[in-house]
């Protein structure tokens, strides 16, 4: 039944139209199983394209907790087993940590995405303490310190044979090892919802890091806009453009100064509060940034809803380069991205600091839901 379910979301990531992808969601929910039905959800999630920073699923890696409310109690089981574990892997990873060599650090995202990920099959397994710990060692590998050759001529010391370990990426030896720890042999299809989830987490559809664009990328970019854009709109594109891949990612992160120089982005620092550890900046700063290294007004350094409040709404037909788009759930603003013309498509473009790429992204989402043009932009 978990095999159906996982080819029946396939099956759906194929149609196009988005309303008929909803349509047919809700009728498979109707005919699978509850506990499948949930699955189900969780496949959509991908195959709409949502921002993982909005969906479910991250909500469950960020440790958040989830409604049940519409939920049977097999799925209300399933959720809660995610969320105790997630909280149990966050302390292990955190206590591992310490225990690393070479300053490495373990990968949240994969470390919690493979355990959601597996969670979402009939492999799944509840996690306790020494469990929790036991999985968060299988991410990491043992190497033998060796001692130097001067040193192996010297009498043989207690100390040289200590052995370091160091966090581990090669997930052809982490489900190796996930099999030995755990006494089980992991399906193909169970390997790949686990990939699926740290892809998602991670992006979408790869695990490569978001690559910065060329030169040549930015001027056929600047050379779509419309012939009437004013030299101050192009040049914030152009920032916003640049920055595309070299800025990570980081909650609450915002530019001391405008520019890059001075700004230490990319240099390892505290976590965040979902553990990112590269300095950077959040959605909001990105824009605030942009705006401040070209125009010298950085809004404030303010948040979302301090940009809203510096706006007036627009249409989205009314929309010209540098102007802001809002994702609003529940009457608050949770995501912005700087608007960057059309593509040879006639799609919408869109420049943004993004959870889900963990980096400064140009892509064509379309979850925005409120558009806007700074105050002082207007006649611009």
């Amino acid at each position: 039944m978990w095999a159906t379910a996982l080819k029946a979301i396939q099956a759906l990531r194929l149609l196009k139209d988005k309303g008929t992808r909803n349509l047919g969601k809700k009728i498979l929910i109707v005919l699978l199983s509850p506990v499948i039905a949930f699955i189900f959800l969780i496949g959509g999630i991908f195959s709409d394209g949502i921002n993982f920073n909005h969906n479910l699923i991250q909500d469950l890696y960020n440790g958040k907790p989830v409604s049940t409310i519409d939920m049977d109690a097999n799925q209300q089981k399933q959720v809660k087993d995610i969320e105790a574990g997630i909280k149990l892997l966050s302390l292990e990873i955190e206590e591992v940590n310490k225990t690393l060599a070479d300053g490495s650090l373990l990968d949240n995202h994969l470390v919690k995405g493979f355990y959601i990920g597996l969670m979402l099959t009939d492999q799944s397994f509840a996690l306790d303490q020494a469990k929790a710990n036991s999985w968060v060692l299988c991410f990491t590998e043992e190497k033998e310190d060796v001692a130097s050759s001067e040193e192996k001529d010297e009498q043989p010391k207690e100390e040289e044979a200590t052995v370091k370990r160091t966090s581990l990426m090669d997930t052809t030896k982490i489900f190796a090892q996930i099999d030995s720890t755990f006494s089980i042999t992991l399906k193909d299809d169970v390997k790949g919802n686990m990939e699926s989830v740290y892809s998602a987490l991670m992006g979408g559809t790869t695990n490569k890091p978001v690559t910065t664009l060329s030169k040549e990328e930015i001027d056929k970019l600047i050379k779509n806009l419309p012939k009437e854009t004013s030299e101050v709109r192009k040049n914030l594109i152009i920032q916003a453009a640049d920055a595309v891949g070299k800025i990570p990612y980081y909650w609450g992160g915002g530019a001391s100064v405008p520019g890059y120089e001075g700004n230490d982005f990319g240099i390892v620092t505290s976590p965040d509060e979902h553990g990112r550890i590269l300095k950077g900046m959040d959605c909001s700063h990105f824009v605030d940034w942009v705006y401040w290294t070209v125009m010298g007004n950085n809004l404030g350094n303010t948040n979302t809803t301090g940009q809203i409040a510096q706006s007036y709404e627009i249409s989205k037909e009314e929309l010209q380069v540098g102007d802001l788009a809002f994702l609003m759930e529940n009457g608050a603003s949770t995501h912005v991205g700087i608007y960057a013309g059309k593509n040879e498509k006639g799609e919408a473009v869109w420049i943004h600091e993004n959870a889900a790429d963990v980096n400064v992204a140009m892509n064509t989402v379309n979850y925005w839901n409120l558009y806007c043009r700074l105050n002082f932009m207007k006649g611009r």
